[in-house]
């Protein structure tokens, strides 16, 4: 029976045992905890932090600290470790270094300071914080470095052809991700973008180009290449206005509607809008070749013509070509009777205003004259400043002089004419 009571007691004690420990691990595992940033940043070539420390309200002892880095085909080569005795072990002791750990001293903070940042730095770190009598906690950083583009635009200059062609281009060079070029204009035209290994390692540079075929429309347009990256705060816009040949535009002016049989030494002049200019011109008829009364001037975009009669409805062609192409204008020639160009009738509506106008003025200059007449007589009867009578005559009194006044016909006199 004492051997059955024994392995009973053992069996017992072996349970209790096990009880006991898996409490130690859930205590500790709930108790203590490893804090992360779980994602940096930082530029290529510059520096950054990876965050790492211990929480924990337990007093444990940190043994060991330990950065690790996953590639892509799953391995976690160790990239620094710290031995609370023995210090740093590290890949690449120039650039990666503990940012606080010492010998002998509380390693609960284990952040990694890596400088002179690689795009190959980039990826997922793992920070393992070894303790005793908890064991080890890890979390993971994910690196992401930028490589800031240096973004330009220029607009190109196309070849004298109709077809279509590049007419600017937009790079974003040296970039880590590549940059993201849009265009953004309100000329049609298509896009094609190609990408080529940066001139840093881990790089690409990318190139955008705006195609179309040539024309006016587009000639002189303002056009923006915007380039968006993780690193700008605000895209990066390039602005550039496109300079585009293309072949004549033409018109003809110099003809004004009222030409009439007589008239001698007019001129039409053949006007061309193109890039490059033209470089001839040629008149015609629609008809056939020109009258004996024209020719040439200057470069050939002038047409003299020395008499109009006999062109009535004629229709008179310029032809312009440039290294692109040609184009043609034309205006057609109505040559009227000299009497409806030089003795135009006076429409009636017109004839009654001016007949309104000269009776407003003909009142104006009778108002005007019998104002001046009435005031004349005024000022001659203030003048009269004592009159008597003597039978049948009057006397008055100017300038201290008795003068006698016969009649009133002659007052009438002296009033309407005699001051004159």
């Amino acid at each position: 029976m004492a051997p059955l009571a024994g392995a009973s007691r053992s069996r017992v004690w072996s349970v209790w045992l096990l009880l006991l420990s898996c409490f130690a691990f859930q205590k500790a595992g709930g108790e203590i905890a490893v804090q992360v940033l779980s994602n940096s940043t930082g530029l290529l070539g510059g520096s950054t932090v990876l965050h790492c420390s211990l929480a924990s309200i337990e007093n444990v002892t940190v043994t060991q600290l330990t950065w690790m880095k996953r590639d892509p085909d799953g391995s976690h080569p160790s990239v620094a470790v710290f031995h609370p005795k023995k210090g740093p072990s590290i890949s690449d002791p120039e650039r990666v270094k503990f940012l606080v750990a010492k010998v002998y001293e509380d390693l609960r903070n284990a952040s990694l300071a890596i400088s002179n940042l690689r795009v190959e730095d980039e990826g997922i770190y793992e920070c393992q914080i070894a303790t005793f009598p908890t064991g080890s906690k890890s979390a993971n950083v994910w690196l992401k470095v930028f490589a800031r583009p240096k973004n330009t635009a220029e607009a190109l200059e196309p070849s004298p052809t109709s077809m279509p062609q590049d007419v600017a281009k937009c790079i974003s060079a040296d970039g880590h991700p590549p940059g993201r070029i849009t265009w953004s204009s309100n000329v049609n035209g298509s896009y094609r973008e190609m990408k080529e290994t940066g001139s840093q390692p881990g790089t690409t540079t990318v190139i955008s180009y705006l195609s179309m075929v040539p024309s006016s429309q587009a000639d002189g347009k303002n056009i923006t290449c915007t380039v968006e990256h993780e690193s700008f705060q605000e895209p990066d816009q390039q602005r550039l206005i496109l300079s585009l040949p293309y072949p004549p535009e033409v018109s003809i002016s110099g003809y004004d509607g009222n030409w009439y049989i007589g008239l001698t030494n007019v001129n039409l002049t053949c006007e061309a809008r193109s890039k490059p200019p033209p470089t001839n011109y040629s008149w015609s008829t629609a008809t056939g070749p020109l009258p004996n009364s024209t020719h040439f001037q200057e470069n050939g975009s002038h047409l003299l013509i020395s008499t109009v009669d006999g062109l009535n409805n004629t229709i008179f062609v310029c032809e312009a070509i440039n290294a692109l192409g040609s184009g043609q204008g034309q205006v057609t020639i109505l040559v009227k009777e000299a009497s409806e160009i030089l003795q135009p009738k006076t429409s009636s509506g017109a004839g009654s205003i001016i007949a309104i106008i000269a009776i407003v003025f003909c009142v104006l200059i009778i108002g005007v004259v019998a104002g001046i007449v009435f005031w004349k007589y005024r000022r001659g009867r203030g003048r009269q400043s004592r009159t008597s009578d003597r039978g049948n005559v009057r006397y008055s009194v100017a300038n201290g002089v008795s003068a006698p006044n016969v009649e009133t016909n002659n007052l009438r006199w002296w009033c309407w004419g005699g001051q004159n």
